[in-house]
């Protein structure tokens, strides 16, 4: 019997997030000897992008929906950006219309498509769903809604396949899974494949 799958939910914003500071210092005593040197010892902690859940194996199909509307050209960009940062993704069709657009057949695929009635999307500007087992964490499926006027904005795309890989928000300026749009950029660092691969096997260690 299959274990039990989850359904994770991501939102992309345009609103303000409180900021995680990267480096954090101990705190230094009020009074001392005067005799003493004070010697600030400053501990560097800098965290990288984690792993929610992850695809075993092959890297899965994508399947863009023409009516979510993302064009091919914005459509290739993405998978293109993912794919530069050494992902075997080799399966990608952009469609007028299909089984998939209707959420139909979606297992080992990443569907975009176009937001409905069934998925909230309150202020954001896009939403992704990952499901998954939830003892192993691997992802099954993966649904990307989109809002047709927004959806050829410069990085939406990027961020919204990084959660459909199964990456979480990552909260660091000009990092493409920074999860306010506005603080967003190209930074890919700790989201190389190897980084995916390396992540993706510590789940079985644990």
């Amino acid at each position: 019997m299959p274990a039990l799958f989850l359904i994770l939910i991501y939102f992309f914003t345009f609103g303000c997030k409180v900021n995680t500071p990267e480096n954090i210092k101990k705190d230094v005593p009020s009074t001392h000897d005067k005799k003493t040197p004070i010697v600030f010892d400053v501990i560097m902690i800098r965290s990288f992008p984690k792993l929610g859940t992850f695809w075993p194996a092959e890297m899965p199909e994508f399947v863009f929906c023409k009516s979510s509307g993302i064009s091919r050209e914005r459509a290739n960009q993405g998978v293109f950006y993912w794919k530069n940062l050494g992902y075997p993704i080799t399966n990608v069709r952009y469609i007028e219309d299909g089984p998939e657009c209707r959420n139909i057949n979606t297992y080992g695929k990443i569907i975009i498509k176009l937001i409905d009635n069934t998925v909230p999307i309150n202020s954001n500007l896009s939403v992704t769903q990952v499901s998954f087992y939830r003892d192993s964490k691997q992802i099954q499926s993966a649904t990307i809604y989109l809002i047709s006027a927004y959806a050829d904005k410069p990085r939406l795309i990027e961020h919204e396949i990084g959660h459909a890989l199964g990456w979480k928000h990552y909260n660091r300026r000009n990092h493409v899974m920074n999860p306010e749009y506005s603080r967003t950029g190209f930074d890919y660092e700790g989201l190389e494949y190897v980084e995916y691969q390396t992540q993706s096997i510590d789940f079985f260690k644990n």
